[in-house]
């Protein structure tokens, strides 16, 4: 394989590596240099599969240095916004929306270090990186705790068949926090009252997708999402509108209720919406809250719920796949068969998890 910068997808410019689980994260929650399973090696010609172990401070990819640079930033606030966390302060709208950024970062980070590691046993080529998948789609974080006291670090959903394909969703567990970071196109700015999709389509040959961009209703609807959420803890959402994976005018946009529930409407940064068991609760500028959630629960439960869960979520986000009536029937035959297997995959771990 080609190597490229996990932030530009370029071929490496004065080449760093990148630790796409932050170095100071690994060291917050333990020693740098501690072993850590990631996932498993497959040897498909040997049908052989065995665990993937090496040290934490390891798990690193190529990046240009001066994209390394350009995200160190980040780093440095994520790591505070996730320390405030921990200690149970209160993180301001701004703040929360940054570190949805930083979880946009990790979770593509990490699929595009997975891809590296297993090479590229999918056979997919990214059309986005780090750089371009930053805050793009609407987003969603749920926070769940467990009554676990020492210090760890541990990620969830990543060596599975939905992920491998594409980075819709990961579980990261910090200390005694189940972080769930949620990720899609208008995942809810439809039922949050923005504009939103009625349909897409995938193009044979531009490598793109066609979308039907229709006006929203500039109302709240709940629950935000049509799906039963299996988590315990509170859910945050927030739609967002950059337009950067877009081209050509966005005139729904231009709205009284998305300028009055956006952080930012020029930059297509929408509020964000916190939905708890009682209702919802939209934040704005000026806004904070305490992502600490209202139930602590048992740890054995939560880390074999939280292990079926992120795999539910995976598959849950592949089932709506784009209109393919542009494609070929070969191209329409191949995405369905990888995206039937990569369920299927999914599928099998749910089992194996209920078993344990």
């Amino acid at each position: 394989m080609n190597k490229h910068c996990v932030f530009c997808g370029e071929k490496p410019e004065n080449k760093s590596k990148e630790h796409v689980v932050p170095r100071w994260l690994i060291k917050l929650t333990g020693k740098a240099n501690r072993k850590a399973s990631f996932g498993f090696i497959k040897d498909i010609q040997n049908g052989d599969i065995k665990e993937r172990i090496f040290a934490f401070d390891k798990f690193t990819f190529p990046a240009c240095s001066i994209c390394n640079h350009k995200y160190s930033d980040l780093e440095a606030r994520a790591k505070i916004h996730i320390c405030n966390i921990l200690d149970g302060n209160k993180l301001d709208i701004l703040d929360l929306s940054d570190l949805l950024d930083w979880f946009d970062k990790v979770r593509v980070g990490i699929w595009l270090g997975m891809r590296q590691l297993d090479k590229n046993i999918a056979n997919i080529e990214p059309n986005f990186h780090i750089e371009k998948r930053i805050g793009q789609y609407d987003r969603m974080l749920i926070v769940e705790k467990s009554d676990f006291k020492s210090s760890r670090l541990n990620m969830g959903g990543t060596d599975t068949g939905c992920f491998t394909l594409t980075p819709s969703s990961l579980l990261l567990i910090i200390n005694g926090y189940y972080f769930t970071s949620i990720s899609s196109m208008y995942l809810c700015s439809r039922r949050l009252g923005f504009p939103y999709s009625k349909s897409t389509k995938l193009h044979s040959e531009r490598n793109d997708i066609e979308v039907d961009l229709v006006e929203g209703n500039g109302r709240v609807m709940l629950p935000v999402l049509r799906k039963h959420i299996a988590e315990a803890g509170a859910r945050y959402f927030q739609p967002m509108f950059k337009g950067g994976l877009t081209e050509g005018e966005l005139p729904y946009y231009d709205s009284e209720y998305v300028k009055s529930h956006s952080i930012d409407a020029e930059l297509g940064i929408g509020n964000i919406f916190k939905e708890t068991l009682s209702g919802i609760i939209e934040l704005k500028n000026g806004d904070s809250t305490c992502l600490e959630p209202e139930i602590i629960q048992e740890e054995n439960q939560i880390y074999l719920n939280s292990a079926i869960n992120i795999l539910e979520w995976q598959i849950w986000l592949h089932s709506d796949l784009p209109n393919m009536t542009l494609l070929t029937t070969e191209q329409r035959k191949y995405i369905r068969n990888k995206f039937k297997e990569a369920e299927k995959y999914n599928k099998i771990l749910i089992n194996s998890n209920k078993f344990l």
